[in-house]
Order: structure tokens, then sequence, then C-alpha cells
């Protein structure tokens, strides 16, 4: 390989990458994957015009538009047909999906089977038309009571209309509480777990004819045509006497009739009321469905719910706001009034069992009071045949308050409901031995222990009730009998889809009026008041099954036919560059460890997360119900669960350390080096709050015989906490690398390395200032892992022969430190601060621009925010400046005084011989064992003037820092109102003295 041509050879993304045009399409696509990427539920997704960018401006010589490539058809694209890409982390198969778009050959790799099997149903080629077929014929498929599949499904989720009678109206949702057993002794009752009574909100727009005058009394009222209900029986409403006429209209009355015979709500005489204006108008109408403590009837509120309410049925006057949790974790026996942890309550309980649970109310859904009708009818076609239709007409033909709501309703769980409940419970104990599912225990690990396991969830089955257990074993016995693999893998991953939809980790959100479901978060979060979905489905719920198999079909139409946002004219034929997988991918579940001997010309990935993402643990719940099928023909899946022991990952739990993340790593991107052509480039996102986390990473990535070329900002998968404060971060950091040919450097000098990242950092800032990053301003979080990024690009280059004015290598981690501490600087608006406070050293400088103020304890988290990665707490620690706290169990940390610091920093000086002026004037620095910072000569003035003690000695001996002495007194007299006088005193002193000055 010609060394020289492969140094010289540019590629777009070396030079340049379309940021704001990438972030502008990245975040609504966060909010909205393509249906490709809906097919599954995987974590930490990354959007897929970011890696559709990545892989054009990786493949694209230097100088190319990369944007007018991005919406170009690459059929027949030299610069892409046939390139070798490999994913040794592919995840969800961003890379994959976009490189096979390309043209490319790509390898995908992943250690976990779950993710193996997400790739492989995105890529395979499968007939659209025999996949909905497939679907009618597991919807008909004969189950052992001899209905089909979705008659079966759907029998478990009956229930009546309180409206019409109807008795096969459809559940879309039963409500669940869970009860902790108060641990009073002398008390132990069930105590509901209600965070608040509120079950669901709602704020219709209905018509309506305003002030209208009744013909008999001549008051005034808002006559509506249409219902506004959430429930079917208008008894059960109770008005705000303030405000429930809707939105705009104060404390008038209302009477509702869809006829011109309309009864008065002042004089209640039924007559044909005189209209002010022939105009229908809108308004909203804010409805709550409430559920009372006392009887637990299910009633509704008209208009903005009070503080006391009194119930529509027993008249018990409760606060609905207000339930038994007071706090986070705790709860309140209403009987007792005990108070005390709820998991307190569950480990009182045999390890196997979990708190008692009873559902408590219905959202249903009544295709009569819908008007939603289905009727065939019969038409001749121009060729004389008969053809039959079915058409949905609307058609209600009693009084119903529900049609506004689409024949939506709540109603309070009856005896029927229950005793259908007990029914399928009945059925689950009688065929359970001969329906699949998932009998393994939970393994322990960081996300199961807290989330599952101290909460007695023992077995994955146990995350679900009887009913759901029925109805998804019935379902899956039905897709295994498909006899056509692909078809049936397909059907599969709408299964795992619905999974997620079908637990009891599922709550209900009342802004949205729907389910939320597990993994809304990156982790197994029990909920006390949990949502039981239709399995099968109707039209109404999210995540049934009826409901993910569209997205099945939607996302195997898009490797067809896919699109990329930001064009019009996208989703309207405008397709390109579909799916080309015939002997072009291939996936594996297995380590990366060790890689195959064919070479690449392109690895392009995203890393493992160290320890934010637990993706072993949390596909688990997946895995355990993929392998009842799967075990059949895929080894992958003949293990109990997913592989652990290799995977790259920080987890305690599983003894899993930052060293072996970063060891794991840097086999890894070892492996790549060798396998990588020398012309090639790795390209990978990457952030991570903690700044042990990139010193691993990039360290992995300098030992690796890589270096950095280039770095850039790009929007993530979601928000992260980062900063004091409310700020986040909502950048990763693509990074360009390429192999490192000379390791013959002259070794620098970490100064004058310093120097030239400072200059950069602040080249980069007037960027940010220019524009380049969108109009959008960014937050000094972002700011900052932009210019750490652009810091880490020199760094990179000179990696292993930097060296401190000792000529002892400087680590990354002092490194990294720095560059932080520098960038914070760089960016903080205190400008003259930060330029007099670049060389106070790193513990110093947090004290004093983050905590020096603070008398009371600080939350642990907000020091680990305030230190940012620019050191280590335990830095902070070992300094003396702060201390652990004696609140919340060690969970906060105590900022020292002054006063009480004193003794202290005098016994750290009473060794330390003045310093002594040379013949030039300068101040000699004196050279000591013990380490004496920055901020113990603030704390040691302000402490001296506090007990009215003479300073004038010690303000000469330090007379060589006065210049940051003066700023960091300034900085605390503005900050800190108990120390401020003091350091203006202090000041005061420095002004008398010229030579302070």
């Amino acid at each position: 390989m010609d060394v020289e041509k492969t140094m010289t050879t540019k590629q777009a993304i070396e030079e340049s990458f379309p940021i704001v045009e990438i972030n502008q399409l990245a975040v609504p696509e966060r909010n909205a994957f393509k249906p490709i990427y809906q097919m599954h539920k995987w974590f930490a997704r990354r959007a897929s015009c970011v890696f559709r960018a990545i892989l054009l401006s990786a493949m694209k010589p230097a100088g190319t538009d990369i944007m007018q490539e991005f919406y170009k058809d690459h059929t027949n694209d030299p610069d892409t047909n046939g390139k070798v890409i490999l994913d040794p982390f592919m995840g969800g198969g961003t890379t994959v999906v976009e490189a096979l778009r390309l043209g490319c050959k790509v390898i995908g790799i992943d250690l976990n089977p779950v993710a193996w099997f997400i790739v492989k149903t995105e890529v395979e080629s499968v007939d659209i038309d025999k996949l909905k077929q497939a679907f009618k014929d597991l919807e008909n498929r004969k189950t052992s009571s001899g209905k089909t599949a979705k008659e079966e499904l759907l029998s478990h989720y009956k229930t009546e209309c309180s409206c019409c009678g109807n008795k096969d109206a459809d559940i879309i949702y039963t409500f669940w509480v869970k009860s902790a057993v108060c641990t009073n002794p002398l008390c132990k009752k069930e105590v509901p777990l209600f965070s608040s009574y509120i079950v669901a909100q709602k704020s219709p727009s209905i018509r309506f004819y305003k002030d209208v005058k009744c013909s008999l009394c001549t008051k005034t009222f808002d006559w509506e045509i249409e219902p506004a209900s959430l429930i079917a029986e208008s008894s059960l409403t109770i008005n705000n006497p303030t405000d429930s006429c809707g939105l705009g209209r104060g404390n008038k009355r209302y009477s509702l009739s869809a006829k011109n015979n309309v009864k008065c709500p002042w004089c209640e005489k039924t007559q044909t009321p005189r209209l002010s204006a022939t105009k229908k108008e809108r308004k909203k109408v804010v409805l709550s469905v409430l559920c009372c403590p006392h009887c637990a009837s299910i009633f509704q509120y008209r208009g903005t719910v009070p503080e006391n309410v009194s119930c529509a049925v027993c008249k018990f006057e409760f606060n609905p706001h207000i339930g038994n949790i007071p706090d986070s974790g705790k709860f309140v026996c209403p009987s007792c009034g005990n108070k005390d942890q709820i998991i307190k309550s569950i480990r009182s309980l045999p390890d196997n069992q979990l708190l008692p649970t009873a559902p408590y109310a219905i959202e249903g859904y009544c295709p009569n009071c819908s008007g939603d009708i289905e009727e065939e009818i019969e038409e001749e076609s121009l060729f004389g045949e008969t053809i039959k239709k079915t058409t949905i007409k609307k058609d209600v033909t009693h009084l119903c308050q529900l049609t506004k709501n689409n024949g939506k309703f709540f109603k309070k769980v009856d005896s029927a409901d229950i005793e259908r409940y007990q029914r399928a419970l009945k059925c689950w104990e009688k065929e359970k031995d001969n329906l699949p599912y998932p009998k393994q225990e939970v393994p322990r690990g960081e996300k199961t222990k807290s989330g599952l396991i101290a909460h007695h969830f023992i077995h994955w089955h146990q995350m679900f009730n009887p009913r759901q257990l029925l109805c998804l074993s019935i379902l899956l016995k039905a897709i295994d009998e498909e006899p056509d693999w692909t078809l049936k893998e397909m059907l599969l991953s709408a299964f795992y889809q619905a999974l997620r939809n079908q637990n009891m980790f599922c709550f209900y959100n009342p802004a949205r009026s729907e389910l939320e479901p597990l993994f809304s978060r990156h982790d197994f979060a029990p909920v006390n008041t949990h949502t039981e979905n239709n399995v099968w489905g109707n039209i109404y719920g999210r995540g049934t099954f009826n409901s993910v198999i569209d997205k099945i079909i939607k996302g195997k139409e898009f490797a067809l036919h896919p699109y990329d946002s930001g064009q019009d004219d996208d989703k309207h034929g405008s397709y390109r560059d579909p799916l080309r997988t015939d002997f072009n991918v291939q996936a594996y579940s297995t380590t990366s460890i060790t890689l195959s001997d064919k070479y690449a010309d392109f690895v392009i990935t995203d890393p493992p997360y160290a320890g934010n993402v637990n993706y072993s643990e949390l596909s688990d719940f997946f895995y355990v119900w993929l392998k009842c099928v799967l075990d059949k023909k895929y080894s992958y899946f003949s293990p109990e669960q997913t592989p652990k022991a290799e995977e790259i990952i920080e987890n305690p739990t599983r003894g899993k350390s930052s060293s072996d993340f970063k060891e794991g790593l840097t086999k890894v991107f070892r492996e790549c080096h060798r396998v990588l052509k020398d012309t090639g480039i790795l390209a990978f996102t990457f952030h991570h709050a903690e700044g042990q986390t990139w010193d691993n990473v990039l360290a992995a990535l300098c030992d690796s015989g890589f270096e950095i070329e280039s770095v850039y900002p790009i929007h993530g998968d979601e928000f992260k906490a980062e900063a004091m404060g409310a700020m986040k971060i909502s950048f990763d950091l693509i990074h360009i690398c390429k192999k490192r040919f000379d390791t013959t450097l002259d070794k620098r000098s970490w100064a004058g390395v310093r120097q030239e990242i400072k200059k950069k950092a602040r080249e980069e800032v007037k960027l940010v200032e220019s524009g380049r990053y969108g109009n959008e301003p960014l937050s000094p979080p972002d700011i900052q892992i932009i210019l750490t990024g652009k810091c880490l690009e020199l760094y990179s280059a000179h990696y292993g022969n930097i060296v401190d004015y000792e000529n002892n290598p400087v680590p990354l981690q002092q490194a990294l430190k720095e560059i932080k501490a520098m960038v914070d600087q760089i960016i903080s608006p205190e400008e003259y601060f930060s330029l007099q406070m670049e060389d106070i050293g790193l513990e110093s400088y947090v004290w004093l621009r983050y905590l020096s103020w603070y008398k009371t304890e600080i939350k642990s988290d907000d020091v680990h925010k305030a230190v940012k990665g620019i050191l280590d707490v335990q830095d902070l620690l070992d300094s003396s400046l702060i201390v652990k706290g004696r609140a919340k169990r060690g969970r906060t940390y105590e900022v020292k005084q002054p006063q009480q610091r004193l003794p202290e920093i005098l016994e750290k000086f009473q060794d330390i011989p003045m310093p002594q002026t040379n013949l030039f004037g300068e101040v000699e620095a004196v050279k000591t064992k013990r380490k004496v910072y920055f901020a113990d000569k603030i704390q040691l003035l302000l402490a001296l003037i506090m007990n009215k003690e003479n300073i004038l000695p010690w303000l000469e001996r330090f007379r060589g820092e006065s210049p940051q002495i003066r700023v960091a007194l300034q900085f605390i007299a503005k900050k800190s109102k108990e120390l401020a006088p003091h350091a203006k005193k202090i000041i005061e002193i420095m002004d008398v003295g010229p030579l302070f000055k």
C-alpha cells in the first residue's frame, strides 16, 4: 500500500460535514423514525439521516456537495456500489440499512441476538401481498377453543356499554391499581397506591349556539348541539359552577339537544329557544374522569377540577389531586396514618409474591354509539359483474352522550367485567402447559435488580397478568404455526413490538389519552397504576397487535420505496435507493473482539455507551419470548438469556468495570484497524456525560492506532442532563478517524499544545456565534461538547508524544480534564474572570467557579454536574475543599467554609519558607511536598479577615498572584452574600498598597 497516497487522499467527511442541514432533518426524525426503524423497539437509536450523510461523506471525494448527493439515487454510483462497510456494533441496524440503500456490501455484527433478529427482519426481502395474506391467515387460524385467533383474543376484552347496553363493546384499556400492605402491625390494611384520583382528562371542541334566550323565562344559556362527555351516563357528571360551560364562557349555563326541543337550564321547561345569531360557534369543554376513593365509582367532572369534590354517587368529599402517595416511593395509610416506603411493604411479602392489584376503571369503545356501522352493499361493475363492498356509515338511533367521543367511554369495572377476567384466569391455568411463554428467572443485573427483582418480579412472565399471558401465548402459538419462516419472522416482529405495550409496566398518559409503553425510559420502571391493553385490539388503543402489524407492512414497503425527509415530494413518489439485499449483507450475532479476515473500506458504527444503556438486560425482555419460536432454527437463541460475559459495558452488578469497558472497546478498535484498508475511515458517534468514559473511548481509539481527523456535532437521540440547573446536552459527536502511520513524531510540550488548542477553541467559538451550527442559540453545555471535540482533534494528532515541563508524558485523562476546564473558561460569561483564572488549578477553578458561595449542603447530583468531567468529585474531596454531607445518608456534599479550614491551611504553610525575591524583583515559587491550592490562599485570607487578624504578611507572601486573588475575591463578593463583606475588605486593603495592584 502506498502510504504517501494514503496520507494525501481526502474524502469529503475529512474536510466538512453538512451539520446544519442534517441537524434540521435529525430533530424531527428522532420524534418519528422512518417506517423501517419503527418495526422494532431498540434502545438509543440514531437518526438515519445522520448515517446516510456519514456514509455519503465518507465515500465521496473532498469537495462534493453532500446535500445534493443526499437526495440523489445511487443505484449505479461507482463511489458507493460494492464498497464494504463494517459495523461492529450494529444494534438496531441504522448503518446496515442506509449502507444497503447505497449499494454497499455490509458486514453487521452484534453480540446481542435480539439486535441480530431486528436487522435480519429489517433487511430481509418479503412479498408484501404474501405478508398481508399471512396476517389474514393468522386471524383465521383456529385455537383450542374452536374460535379463530382474532375471535379468541377479542373475546377476552369485551364489556357492556353503559350507554346502549351493547354487551359486545370492546375494552380499549383496563386500569389497575396496586395496593401496599400497611406496615403498621396493628393495621395491615391494603392501601391503594393512587397518586391522584384523576383517571383521564380531555377538552373536546363542540358546536353550540351562543346566548340563546328561553322563550318562557327569558334567561340566556348556551344551546349545545353536540355532546361533550367521556362517560355514557349524564347523571354521573358534576359541574363546576364557575366554568363548566366551556373555555371563555365563564359561569353561564348550558343545555344539550340535537333537536329543536331544548330544556332550559333555568326554568327546566322544554321549548324552542330564540337564537341571538343563526351561526353555530365552537368552544372547548374541560372534562375530567375521576375515581372516588370511597366507593370506587367512576364519574365525570365538567370544568376545572377544584381541590374539593363530592362523588356523584356516594357524595363522599375528597381532593382528587392528592392520593395516598405523598412523596415518590412512599405511601400513607388512610386508616391509621402510618407513613412508610412502598419497598418496605414489598419486602414484607414472600419473595415471589407481588403487591395485590385490582382493576378500577375501563375505557371502552362501542361501535353502536360511535355510529360506525359496517354495511355490505352490492355494486355492478362496468363489465356487468356484481361486486360486494363493505362500507362504514354513521348511524346512531338512540339518544347518546358518546357520539362526539367516537363511541369511546369510561366506566367503573363491574361484576360482569370481573367475571370475564376470572374466566380468562381459569383458562390460563388450564391451557398454560400447552402454550409457549417464558419460564426463565430474571437474571440479576444493574437494571433488573432494582426495577424487577426488588419488586418481586422473579420470573419474566410475572410482568404480565394471567389474561395478558393467555392472549399473548395463544397469539405466539398461532404465529409459530405459519409454515413460511420468512413470513413467520415478520409476524414475530409484530409480536415483538406489541410486547412492550402488553405488560403491567405500562401506564396511562392523560394528556395524550393513550397508553405509554415499557421502555419509555431505558429501564424497568414499575408503576403503581398500570394500564392493560387489548392484546389484539380494535380501532383504538396504542400498540395492539392489530396496529403494529401495520408497522411491519409499512416498514417492508419502505424498504422497497424508501424516501429521505427534507423534500416536499418525499412521500409522493420521489423514492430513491431501495434496499439491495441480495448477496450484499452479512449479519452475525457474535463478539467483534475477533473479526474475520475480510477487509473493509469503511467502519461506520455507534459503539456502546458504557453504562448508560444496558442493552442485554433490557433486551432479555424480548429475547425470552422470541426464544420460544426461534430456538428451533437459530443457535443464537439456544441460551436461556442474551450473552453477557463478552458484553462491552460498565455494569458494577455484573462485575464490569470502567477498565473492562475500555479494554473491550480497545480490542474491537484494534480489530477494526486490522481489517480496515489503509485508505479507509473509521467514523463513529458518541456522547457521554462522564469524563472517565471519554477518557476510555479516546484512549481505546488512540491505543488502537487511530487518530481523529475531524469531529462534528450532531443532534443525538435524546436530551441528556449535563449541567447545573436545567441545561441539557442535545449533541452527539461524530468522530472521523484514520490510521496513524507516523509514530515517530517529535515530542511536543503540553504548554505549547494547550496554546494551540486554546486558539482553535476560540476560533470555533467565533464560528458558533456566526451560525455554523444553525441560527438557534446553543446552550453552554452544547458549546462545551462542540469545543471539546474540536480540541481533541489536535490532541489526538500528537497522542503519546506530549510531555510536561519535566519531560513526563501527559496522560489523556489529565489532558482531557484540562481541555474541558479550558473550554469552560472560554465559554464563561465572566470573560475577565476566565482569562485571569486559566492557571489556578482545576480543583481551585471548580471550587471558585461553581461551589464557593454554597453554605448549605449540596445534592450529590449537583456536585457531579458542577465538575462536568473537568475532574472527579474525589479530587475535590482529596483537596479538602468539600466533604461528604451528613444529610440524606451521605447523598450530599458540604463545601467547607474558610474559618472551618483555617487550622489545616495554616498547618500546610507552617513548614513552607517565605518566598524570596531574585535580582530582577521577581518572586520565586517555593516547592513543597504538600500540595497548596490557590483556593487555600483565598480561604486563608477570608478566614483571617473574618477573625480580624492581620493579613498584610500573607498578601506580601502571595504578591505574585495578586491579579488572580483580586479577581477571585471580586467574583466571590458578587456571588456570596455571607462572604461579600469580607472579600471587599481584603480588596480595600490591597488597594491601599501599590504592590498589590
